[in-house]
């Protein structure tokens, strides 16, 4: 049998596509509704970016951005404080044969598109782009 080279292990199969966005809606339709039983989570606007689930469907990192970016360590603790709480909610509407293990964490890029724009905006750059 012909092993899998290391870019075919990295691709990301239609199941675990399938499984992230199911994970997405859940999780989506659980912070919208309040079910989290947490009051922070439950009233601030959250942003689920991306879901990252493993090959064999056991683990899932949800990516997350708050609205109030400097509640980021508040909403982090408030999510792993409620975990249990939202894995049994998310077992109760996603059918699968087991439910992944969760972990939630910020994502990065929000802050990487910020700072890019403000050096695509800064002066030095206008000036270099200007055609004479």
């Amino acid at each position: 049998m012909k092993k899998k080279n290391s870019s075919q292990q990295k691709e990301v199969s239609q199941r675990q596509l399938r499984v992230q966005e199911l994970l997405r809606s859940a999780l989506n339709e659980i912070l919208i509704r309040g079910e989290s039983k947490n009051p922070i989570l439950d009233n601030i606007l959250i942003t689920i970016t991306y879901v990252d689930v493993s090959p064999d469907l056991r683990n899932a990192k949800f990516y997350i951005v708050p609205s109030d970016t400097n509640k980021i360590e508040i909403v982090i603790e408030s999510f792993n404080e409620s975990k249990k709480i939202i894995r049994k909610k998310i077992a109760d509407k996603v059918k699968l044969k087991y439910v992944p293990e969760i972990s939630f964490f910020f994502d990065e890029t929000i802050n990487e598109i910020k700072r890019l724009d403000e050096l695509f905006s800064s002066q030095k750059v206008q000036n270099d782009t200007i055609i004479k």
